[in-house]
């Protein structure tokens, strides 16, 4: 049977004796990126490869293997706040840097994504759902940062500096607390409070209270100008 953690640590030992027998440091001395079937290692954080539902969503043509040393250092970092389960924040000049920058860590590691560029028109119900009128009967569906938050992609988020009072509270309780009430009355709540009312409740309990489980591996790569004071 397969090992993912013996798999593991012979990639980290493979990179030490690349690197010299040194751990790369994240500004010091030479990173590589590794990249298997089952894994992909940065320096010497390693992330496990897991299957996706739809590959379209995975961005393609985005990361090269001859990337520069301080793109790498930033890939490393991403994935360091990935495999800690964290969101991140990409703050930068103008320009599609930033957004390349996710696009390459994102297609490095074969996760699926939702894009939202933010502005000033930029409404709840564009992260929410969106009302419609489908054979005569109003329907609710879910847009970007909801599909993402239940199917375990990464959701981009552009122009955060661009965000309105009204999309801030959104935004922050879906960041800070993985939660989201949705138009059709349903209540997006963080994996481990739904995993904890399963083990109390049936799943059809949960799903007459209309709680909606928001995925483990979902992650937020929020993108930003800096102020100016």
């Amino acid at each position: 049977m397969f090992n993912v953690n013996s798999t593991n640590k012979r990639i980290q030992v493979l990179v030490k004796i690349l690197n010299g027998g040194k751990s790369s440091g994240l500004f010091g001395g030479s990173t590589r990126a590794y990249v298997t079937k089952e894994n992909v290692a940065i320096g010497d954080i390693v992330k496990d490869i897991k299957d996706v539902k739809s590959p379209q969503n995975v961005p393609r043509l985005y990361y090269k293997d001859d990337l520069p040393q301080s793109t790498l250092h930033h890939l490393k970092w991403m994935m360091q706040k990935d495999v800690l389960g964290q969101d991140m924040f990409l703050i930068g000049p103008p320009g599609p840097r930033r957004r390349l920058l996710a696009m390459q860590y994102i297609e490095l590691t074969h996760r699926e994504h939702e894009y939202v560029a933010l502005n000033r028109d930029t409404t709840e119900s564009d992260l929410k759902q969106r009302r419609e009128i489908v054979g005569g009967t109003a329907k609710y569906f879910d847009q970007s940062a909801v599909k993402a938050a239940t199917e375990g992609r990464i959701l981009v988020l552009e122009g955060v500096e661009k965000a309105e009072r009204n999309v801030l509270p959104v935004l922050n309780n879906l960041l800070e607390n993985r939660e989201m009430h949705l138009e059709d009355g349903r209540l997006l709540i963080p994996a481990s409070r739904y995993d904890k009312l399963l083990e109390k409740h049936s799943t059809e309990d949960l799903d007459k209270w209309k709680l909606v489980r928001v995925d483990e591996n979902f992650r937020v790569i929020a993108l930003g100008l800096p102020i100016p004071r």
